[in-house]
This record gives C-alpha cells, structure tokens and sequence, in this order.
C-alpha cells in the first residue's frame, strides 16, 4: 500500500492534537516545497469541512528581485486556492538595525508578525512546513553547541498553542514527490546554499555523509531520538513546576531559593530550578546559557554569606544566609519623598510597589491582633504627627518597633532580623512627621499602633506593581 501523505497529515492533526475541527487556520508560507505542500493539504481539508484559512508571507527582501519573486508566486497560490493573502515587507536596513545578527533578528521579526497577523485574522493556529529533516538538522546543529536535553527535543510539533508543524514527521521527499503528483510547482531559495550558514553546512555536508558512511536512515533516527528527549523533558518540566511552586518565593526584597533545599535535590532538577528560577526574575526571553547556571550552582555549593555573582548588568545573584536571591540593579535613591494621602496611593515604581491608605473605623477593622496580614499595617490616624511620605531609608534613622521599650537605631532593627544590606535600600518607610509609621512588609512603630482608645484606623496595604 502507497504512502497517502493527506491521510498521514490528518492523523498528525488529531493524535498530536494540533487542530480542532473548525478552528480558524494561518498557513505561513514561504514560496518553498515544504510550505507549499502543507498549503495544499489544509487546502483540501478546507474542501472536506469548511473552516477560516488565509495565508500570511513575510517578505525579508535579502535577496532582492528573487524575494519579490516568492512574494508573488504565494500571492498566486492564495488566489488559486481562493484564500485571502496577508503580507509584510521589510528592509535590510530594518534587519541589521538590530544587535542580534542578521538571521536572528530575521526570524524574530517573522514569528512577531505571525502573531500579529493570527491575531487580527482571529485565527487559532498558525502552520508552519517544518519537515522530518528540519529536526533531525536541529537536533545535530543543538548537538554540535552543547545543548542540554531541553535542547534535544528539537522542533516541537505544537508551541506555545499557536505554532503548528504537522509535517514534522514526514521527509521533506515525501512533500516533494505528493507536490509532484498534484501538478504542484515551489520555489527554492538560493541562501540556502550557502555554507557559511552552520544549518546548510549541516543539510549539504553533514547529513549525506551520515546517510552514507553510517546510516541511510539517520533521518528517522534522530528524528525519532529528538520525540523521547522532547516526552521525557516534558515530563521533568512538570516536576520542576511543581518544585518551583513549592520553593520559589517572590519576596520583597527579590526572588528567593532555599539554598538546603537545592542541595538536596537530584542535579537535573536542580539545574533545571535554577534555570526556573532565573526565567521568573527576567523579562529576558531566551533561555539562561551554561555559565549562568553553572555560576548559581557554584553559588549553592559553596553556600558562603554574601558571596555573589553578576549575571548580567541589570541582574545579581548573591548568598543571603541560606537563602539565594536575585536582585534587580540597585537604583539611586528618590531626592524627595513621595505623598501618601489618606485615603489615596503612591507609587514607586523603581521599587515595583504601589501603597494605598484609607480611613476605617475600629469595628470595621476588628482586633488589630488578630487581622494582620502581611503587607497590611493598622495605625491609629490620631496619634500620627503629621501626613503619610514614603520614602527610602536615611542615615540615623530612628525607630521604636511593635512591643519594644524604646527607639533604636532602623539599622540595628535590620541586622537582628537579617535583612540583607542590598535589600535594605528597598525597603519603603512610611514616614509621619519626622517618625516611621511603617517599615514596609516588616513592623509598624509601637506609638501608632491601633489601642482599645483608637477612633479612627488608617489601613496602609502594599501591592506588588
């Protein structure tokens, strides 16, 4: 029995749970075989069972007239099949505007207007012709850089809920030949021979000789040994969420990892808690490199106090105790202090932390020993001495804690409970008259606390920005 690649390809759909009948779908298309097939194939299946299909090209324009030339031919494809055409030009110049290489910012510049472009069209996915060849290529250029089994996994056949690949498994042969068979024609792009690229050193040079000298089916191998490292990464995925969950804790002064609590674990997935770790303390969306998870093992090995290690201009990790935090890059303190009116908020946005007050009366707030939360104070508005600031911690600061006999020094406070010196610049002082009212997220100063004669209750809460 002949290979059928359409009833292969809407087995993928639904064992690989890629589409769902009826769901709007965006064929990125590119002019080339692999693309141009799958168009064919959801073309067809459109016929079978009607469902929202357009067709999106980003035209790079680095090969000049032969760019335009792609553009126009998937212009005719759309129009054949009856599909409405979306297209982007962009220049060179906006290409190598950026610092990230030419290749990449290319790609990023495509994935983005993917994303924009499913989203104005209400589409849910958005296919894409990767082909078995494309992952066993990946998997060995991955290889080839040291990557970890995360890295192995290769492609994956659905990302993100969008990004669609339901060709993964099949030879980019097999698209050409049912192209073939359908009368079909594509397009080839001539930079892919070009073998200063590692990806076409790898296709033109690497593979045949693997095929020849080792194995004819390399293909289907690596392919197939990029599904059990993407199943069993998946899994321990699930582990580390699971531990990050548990350990992880996003604390005032930064995000926080017992450092016992690393030690103990196996070191895969403590490696991968770190990473974990590092992605929820950065807007950075590539993932953290070797070095950098190898310098916050040496970190946790070590365990030594205040030890620390910068990894990268706007991110430090550093020993606190038995704790491990990331902290964000000190910034330089406020010149003024800033109004907290009563009821109203202030913000302070370096310090990622918005304040707001307002009056309550005591019935209202219940006993004071016994609603505290954390981020909330209860102060008695009476005995303040003037209007709420906040402000950042000043040299010879004063204040008297909940319960203490008198006042001592903000910065002995600190070193009895082991704030750590970094943190303490970002810690928010509640300030009324020349007193701190509040030291926030930590205690208030016994002279304002709520008493059986308080009247009136100020309730001073801090939010997270």
């Amino acid at each position: 029995m002949s290979f059928d690649l359409f009833e292969s390809f809407k087995s993928a759909l639904d064992r690989l749970a890629l589409w769902k009948k009826g769901e709007a779908v965006l064929i990125a298309a590119s002019g080339g075989p692999d693309s141009t097939g799958l168009l064919d194939l959801f073309a067809r299946l459109q016929e079978e069972s009607p469902f929202p299909l357009a067709v999106v090209h980003l035209n790079h324009g680095l090969r000049g007239d032969e760019s335009d030339a792609d553009e126009r031919f998937v212009e005719t494809l759309a129009k054949r099949h009856n599909l409405s055409f979306h297209v982007r030009r962009i220049s060179r110049v906006e290409l190598e505007g950026t610092t990230e290489g030419l290749e990449a910012a290319a790609r990023k510049a495509r994935y983005r207007f993917l994303r924009e472009t499913a989203r104005t069209t209400g589409s849910s996915r958005v296919a894409l012709g990767h082909t078995r060849e494309d992952q066993s290529e990946t998997l060995l250029m991955r290889l080839l850089r040291g990557s970890g089994r995360r890295g192995l996994g290769g492609i994956h056949p659905c990302v993100d809920g969008i990004f669609i690949r339901p060709l993964l498994e099949v030879s980019r042969e097999t698209v050409k030949a049912y192209l073939l068979r359908r009368g079909g024609i594509w397009r080839e792009d001539s930079s892919n021979q070009d073998l200063r690229r590692m990806r076409n050193r790898v296709r033109h040079r690497l593979m045949p000789l693997l095929r020849q000298e080792f194995n004819p089916e390399i293909d289907a191998v690596l392919a197939r040994t990029a599904t059990f490292f993407r199943e069993e990464d998946e899994f321990l995925d699930t582990l580390t969420e699971d531990l990050a969950r548990r350990l992880i804790r996003n604390e005032a002064q930064g995000f926080c990892l017992s450092i016992p609590a690393l030690r103990v674990l196996p070191a895969a997935l403590r490696r991968r808690l770190l990473r974990s770790f590092l992605e929820g303390a950065s807007q950075d969306s590539a993932p953290p490199d070797f070095e950098t998870t190898a310098a916050l093992e040496t970190l946790v090995r070590e365990g030594r106090h205040r030890a620390a290690v910068t990894l990268r201009p706007d991110l430090e990790a550093r020993v606190i105790y038995s704790d491990l935090l990331l902290l964000p890059p000190q910034a330089a303190p406020e010149p003024d202090a800033v109004p907290l009116p009563v009821p109203g908020e202030a913000a302070l946005p370096d310090l990622g932390v918005r304040l707001s007050a307002r009056q309550m009366s005591p019935s209202e707030v219940g006993d004071p020993r016994i609603t505290t939360i954390p981020g909330r104070a209860l102060l008695d508005a009476d005995a303040l001495p003037g209007p709420l600031l906040v402000r950042r911690r000043r040299n010879g600061d004063l204040f008297r804690p909940l319960g203490a006999p008198g006042e001592s020094k903000l910065k002995s406070y600190f070193i009895d409970h082991k704030v750590p010196r970094p943190v303490r610049d970002r810690i928010p002082l509640v300030v009324a008259g020349d007193k701190i009212a509040w030291v926030v997220g930590y205690q208030i100063d016994d002279r304002f606390k709520v008493t059986p004669r308080t009247r009136r209750v100020v309730v001073l809460s801090k939010e997270l920005q």
